[in-house]
């Protein structure tokens, strides 16, 4: 893993506003893997991200926890969000299909990915959310360099709440 970049968020909206950002500025195939604990706000990025990709009218991001993966059109493509909390293995993660649905128009959000750390590939984006008091701690750790640039812009438009 390269350097990583801690940003202060003190509110859902934030949360919001942040995943709006990063689908805003994301580019074909790109694969974020969100971390942290339960409520934490991984769905809540997920949420923003898809709003960020100009998710189409009609359809609510809420987390896969039980159906693995949902997938939702998009006006950039197609965003596949995977939730990876109740898997016990790669024939689990397998299970979801999920690789039928990389490639082309697609961004790829998984929840939980340390439980299977060979979903992400070795170019990624892992958004890492921590409680911080009443707000949260949001690092980001690219790897690669599109995922650098990635991450430069979203700094740029949050640099207020960058923890130096």
């Amino acid at each position: 893993m390269g350097r990583s970049y801690r940003l202060s968020v003190k509110s859902p909206e934030t949360m919001v506003e942040l995943g709006t950002q990063l689908g805003k500025n994301m580019f074909h195939e790109a694969v974020l893997g969100l971390s942290g604990p339960l409520g934490a706000g991984k769905t809540t990025l997920a949420r923003g991200i898809a709003k960020g990709l100009g998710i189409d009218a009609g359809y609510v991001v809420s987390s896969p926890t039980y159906t693995l993966m949902q997938s939702y059109p998009c006006a950039m493509g197609e965003l596949h969000h995977l939730d990876l909390y109740r898997i016990t293995g790669p024939e689990d993660l397998e299970s979801t299909g999920y690789r039928d649905h990389l490639g082309g128009k697609t961004f790829l959000v998984v929840e939980w990915p340390e439980r299977e750390p060979s979903v992400l590939p070795h170019e990624n984006l892992v958004v890492v959310i921590e409680y911080r008091g009443e707000g949260r701690e949001v690092r980001l750790v690219p790897s690669g360099g599109p995922y650098d640039e990635l991450v430069k812009k979203i700094l740029e438009r949050f640099h207020d709440a960058l923890i130096r």
